[in-house]
């Protein structure tokens, strides 16, 4: 029966501040694996160090050619890949590609579709040319942070805005920016985390999250689920430590049912 047994990695890491934020993701999900039916690895990815982590504590490298590693002499192979890791490279595309080189299934979307939705500004814009409204921006590249003064981003942009990196997790260099003194302070946050800044507008209104999966016969989306926070915005102690309020179904699509 041990044989029959599917190997399954827990994709998890990443170069981005959000390590330590995937490795308990990563946790958790190891938790839930019915350990009966599947052989369950913690794979942690940084930079070019790759590697396994153990029950017992050690740590076996994993040999990038066919991502694999060995345990007791054997090489282990994986059937499957649940990548969990927060940033680069696991919800860029970069991940996905190599999976699809070595013909290994993952979890995630493919490569185009995390490539772009990784890209808030490409996204936006994306979707801007589909007619969704979404929230005016503007990009900013690394040694342009003086292009455009508090006044102008004023006047497009409009106070207050949000500034993020624009090609990265979203809890780590976010600003909620409310005056044109608080512009700089910002941009030097978020370029400590991406190459790429957007300034965005503030779209005041309800934070709605709702997940969705696809098998092989059916599309499934989950019930959606209002976000409160008494923050400035959903940000890392919302997000991580507890500051928010998750309400299933949103208070606004219960009033409408009542009705």
């Amino acid at each position: 029966m041990e044989n029959l047994k599917r190997n399954i990695a827990i994709v998890c890491g990443g170069d981005s501040s959000e390590h330590d934020v995937s490795m308990r993701s990563a946790q958790g999900l190891y938790s839930f694996f019915d350990k009966k039916r599947y052989n369950v690895y913690l794979v942690d990815v940084k930079g070019l160090d790759w590697h396994v982590n153990l029950d017992n504590g050690d740590v076996v490298p994993i040999d990038k050619n066919d991502f694999s590693f060995v345990l007791d002499g054997k090489a282990v192979i994986f059937d499957y890949a649940y990548i969990t890791i927060h940033g680069g490279p696991g919800e860029n595309g970069v991940m996905q590609g190599y999976f699809e080189l070595l013909h290994i299934p993952y979890s995630t979307s493919g490569v185009l579709v995390e490539a772009m939705t990784f890209d808030k500004y490409v996204l936006n814009n994306y979707l801007r040319a589909y007619g969704v409204n979404v929230a005016k921006s503007i990009l900013l590249r690394r040694g342009e942070e003086g292009k455009y003064d508090g006044a102008y981003i004023e006047s497009e942009i409009g106070m207050p805005c949000f500034v993020k990196p624009a090609a990265d997790g979203s809890s780590f260099g976010v600003s909620k920016v409310k005056n044109a003194d608080q512009l700089a302070p910002a941009l030097r946050v978020a370029f400590m985390e991406s190459d790429e800044v957007m300034i965005e507008s503030y779209l005041k209104g309800t934070e709605i999250s709702q997940g969705c999966y696809k098998t092989k016969s059916k599309s499934v989306v989950l019930p959606a689920t209002e976000v409160v926070t008494k923050n400035e915005f959903f940000d890392y102690d919302a997000k991580y430590n507890g500051q928010v309020q998750e309400i299933t179904p949103p208070a606004f699509q219960t009033t409408q049912q009542r009705r």
